[in-house]
């Protein structure tokens, strides 16, 4: 059985929602911001860092990694290794975890890097246009709405997050200017296994279409 250790509407969301799909028994461990220091959780990721996935084998950490290694071992939500479409696969989910996921967190904690805001929005804009000419692909499925993979669950969460940012209100992700993205997302809100997650983590259906944070302060 497998344990998640993470924190509701963090970076642990789309490792639930993964799970979720797969319908493989798992516990949500819900951590306190506050206690990722301790001991017990760097002994399980010496980062301190969400979200960390506790598994037969020992912790596994860092989102790709994580959403890797439950395909692989589930045989499911990706292409298998081997299959024509794994190529194409591995490369859109790389450009994924070293690319847009650091620009969006670049946008979501401005104080962390240098360069303008307006700046970080376009490059993360151009990042997505990418991503969504790559659905756009014939006989491309990675971004599939009706067969989800990592890869689509890993970027509607990233989506979530570039959508709904405060400190870039002014600059803020218009998710029609990507319909393929789009499509997929508003998809994913509609599988039963996805709909089950975002209540579980008091979130509304469109939680990743059209994201709303009212009374909630993300400059913090």
């Amino acid at each position: 059985m497998y344990h998640l250790h993470g924190i509701y509407d963090y970076a642990s969301l789309a490792i639930h929602m993964a799970l979720e799909e797969l319908e493989t028994p798992f516990e949500f461990v819900n951590l306190d911001i506050e206690r990722l220091g301790d001991p017990a959780f760097r002994a399980l990721n010496p980062l301190g860092l969400i979200p960390v996935l506790q598994t037969p084998q020992g912790p596994i950490f860092e989102t790709a990694a994580i959403l890797l290694f439950l395909s692989e071992t589930h045989g499911a939500l990706a292409p298998a290794v081997g299959a024509p479409e794994r190529r194409g696969f591995l490369t859109w989910m790389i450009f994924t975890a070293n690319t847009v996921h650091p620009t969006i967190m670049a946008l979501l904690h401005p104080e962390r890097t240098l360069g303008e805001e307006h700046e970080r929005a376009i490059t993360t804009e151009s990042h997505l246009r990418l991503l969504d000419q790559v659905a756009h692909l014939e006989g491309s499925d990675a971004f599939d709405p009706e067969h989800p993979t990592v890869l689509s669950i890993y970027v509607a969460m990233l989506l979530r997050w570039a959508q709904a940012i405060a400190p870039i209100r002014a600059q803020a992700l218009d998710l029609t200017r990507f319909p393929k993205l789009l499509a997929m997302v508003l998809a994913l809100e509609h599988r039963p296994a996805i709909a089950r997650v975002l209540s579980r983590e008091g979130l509304p259906q469109n939680a990743l279409s059209a994201p709303k944070y009212e009374g909630l302060d993300w400059e913090a």
